[in-house]
Formats: structure tokens, sequence, C-alpha cells
């Protein structure tokens, strides 16, 4: 009985010490984070193949490189579709606020600007609601040859009808032919161009005028030289510009 006992202890320590050289090298091969145990049922279903178990283990870990890289992409890919959409609720918030801005500045201006002069000045009537509000006003004076100092002469309110429009502090000139003149110019300045807008000196006197645009052109090839400068005007440019901010093309 005894013998016995010592045979059966010597067969579990033999089967203990077989394949621990080959686990140790297989550790050194692949790092710690291989268990002994896996290794050992690994050369054991192979048979003690060690060429298998290493295929097997650099399948695994093919396996699980590819399997990080699905996952780092995806993650990425999340991460991406985030900030797109992060950044077109930004641009739609941004759109939205623009539009309140442009809508409020719209409300800021009493009167309205036509074909001809306007010009831009405040209400002194104390009972007038633009007044109150210290809005600027415009007034349109239509076609026509006026002179005026900027802050000595009257116009009449659009919101009183009062003549009590003064401090003029811009001139715009909407789809006409016209021309300015300031006091101390020996030149005024003229142009045809779809609006133009001049901003006005205090204490100058000024000469406007303003007439209907005609047809200049003396032949097609000038009617196309013209039309080309005009559109490539600074003016046109603008308003394209502040047209593409409302997606108006």
């Amino acid at each position: 009985m005894q013998d016995n006992s010592k045979n059966n202890h010597s067969d579990i320590n033999e089967k203990d010490r077989k394949y621990v050289k080959e686990i140790k090298t297989l550790i050194r091969l692949f790092g710690s984070p291989i268990k002994e145990d896996e290794l050992k049922q690994k050369i054991e279903y192979h048979n003690g193949n060690i060429e298998l178990v290493i295929k097997e283990l650099v399948q695994q870990s093919v396996e699980k490189e590819d399997k990080l890289e699905t996952e780092r992409k995806s993650n990425e890919l999340e991460k991406k579709q985030e900030q797109e959409q992060e950044q077109e609720q930004e641009k739609v918030t941004n759109d939205n606020n623009n539009k309140s801005v442009q809508k409020e500045m719209e409300k800021t201006e009493v009167g309205k600007t036509k074909p001809g002069i306007n010009l831009q000045g405040h209400c002194t009537n104390e009972n007038c609601l633009a007044s109150k509000a210290k809005l600027p006003v415009w007034v349109n004076i239509e076609f026509d040859n006026i002179t005026f100092i900027s802050d000595k002469t009257s116009f009449s309110c659009p919101d009183c009808k009062k003549p009590t429009i003064t401090s003029i502090v811009k001139a715009m000139f909407y789809n006409s032919e016209h021309s300015i003149c300031a006091s101390g110019d020996s030149i005024p300045v003229t142009d045809n161009n779809y609006q133009c807008s001049y901003s006005i000196k205090s204490g100058l006197s000024y000469e406007l005028k303003a007439n209907k645009i005609r047809q200049h052109a003396k032949s097609i090839e000038d009617l196309r030289e013209r039309s080309e400068h005009a559109m490539n005007s600074i003016e046109i440019n603008n308003l394209v510009t502040e047209l593409q901010k409302y997606e108006i093309t």
C-alpha cells in the first residue's frame, strides 16, 4: 500500500513538472498576462505540439487587436458624429440668433427706404414715439436735387408727420443715378449703383442729386461692359454676401 501511494505521488509530481520548460518559454514570448494553467491546457490539447500552441496564441492576439481596433474606430466615429451634431446645432443656434438680431435691427429703424434720396436722422418731437425710443428715422426725398446743412435743416418725420427730423447722419441713394458733394469738396461723388450709402458729418453743407437710372450704353459691347462693371461693384457684392447669410442665393 505504501509503495502504491509513493507511485501515485510520483506520478502527480511528474505531471506537474511536465511542460514546465515549454510554459516558461511561452510566457517569455507572449508576456505575463497569459496564465500558466491556460498554457498548460493548450499544450495538452495539442499533445505537446508547441508550434500549434504558438499559432493559436498568435491568432488570438491578432483577433484581440482587430477587436480593439474595431472598437477604437467605432468610438472615433461616434465621437465624430457627436461633434458634427454639436456643430450643426451650434450653426442652427447662431443662424437663429443672427436672424433675431436682424429682425431687431429692422425694428429699430423708423421709415422706409425707397428709390431716390434717403436721409437718416432723429426726430426732436418729444411726443413722437420714434423720438421717445431714440430710434433713427429714414426720410425719403425721392428723385430730386436738394441742399441742406446736416444739423440745421429739418425734414418731415414719417411717424409724427412733423418737420422735426434734424441731425442727419446718413444719406443713402437707392436705385438711382446720383451725386453728392460736401462743402469744401471741389468735385462731387457720382455713381449709379443699386445702393450707395454715405456718412453725413455735422456742420457741413451737402448738395445731393438723384435721377432715375437711364440706359447710357452706346452699343451692345458697351452695354456688356457696363453690366459687368455693375455686377462686380462693391454694393452688389455686399448685397450677395448679405443674402448668403440667410441662405438666399
